[in-house]
């Protein structure tokens, strides 16, 4: 028994260090990206990489491996199933880069973008978009917040600038040692 118990906790602690070793793996892979929205769409990278980690399960969901799909987004399908004619499916990308920017996009149209636009505070992120129905369950937001916490992810919270111009100095320089 007590050699049962030794190895069930074993392997419990083998499998948390190895999910754990995948959502970094994921960071590590994807956080040139987040900081890109960020830089595009003044939208928190920690935000986006926390959203990203908990809807694509670190980038191993079938939705994320086969689709590029990292934010459970979804699109509208011609169907004549439906009154409208149009029935909801997850969307499909080509890159995921092209699904991160998507997503920068799509924020970027909700109404509650231009009131936090600049703002890195993701936790107000996640209320508003809680409240435009981003995600449907009540754990959502804990669950993000635990994730972005965990990782540490608001170290991306910082725009990097959009051209380093030259000091005027090392012109100088450079001209002299010619």
């Amino acid at each position: 028994m007590r050699f049962l118990l030794l190895n069930l906790l074993f392997f419990s602690v083998l499998f948390s260090l190895r999910a754990q070793s995948a959502a970094e793996v994921y960071i590590n892979k994807y956080d040139t990206l987040a900081i890109e929205v960020l830089n595009n769409y003044q939208i928190p990278a920690s935000l986006i990489l926390g959203i990203a980690l908990q809807e694509s399960a670190a980038g191993t969901s079938k939705l994320c491996r086969i689709n590029h799909n990292h934010f459970g987004v979804k699109g509208k399908v011609k169907s004549s199933k439906t009154k409208s004619g149009y029935t909801h499916a997850y969307r499909k990308f080509e890159t995921d880069e092209e699904a991160y920017l998507h997503f920068g996009e799509m924020i970027s149209n909700k109404k509650y973008y231009s009131t936090l636009k600049g703002n890195m505070n993701y936790m107000k992120w996640l209320k508003a978009m809680k409240t435009a129905k981003y995600a449907a369950s009540s754990k959502w937001i804990p669950h993000v917040d635990k994730l972005i916490k965990r990782y540490d992810l608001t170290r991306f919270d910082t725009p990097f600038p959009e051209q380093l111009v030259p000091h005027p100095a090392n012109t100088i320089v450079n001209s002299i040692l010619e």
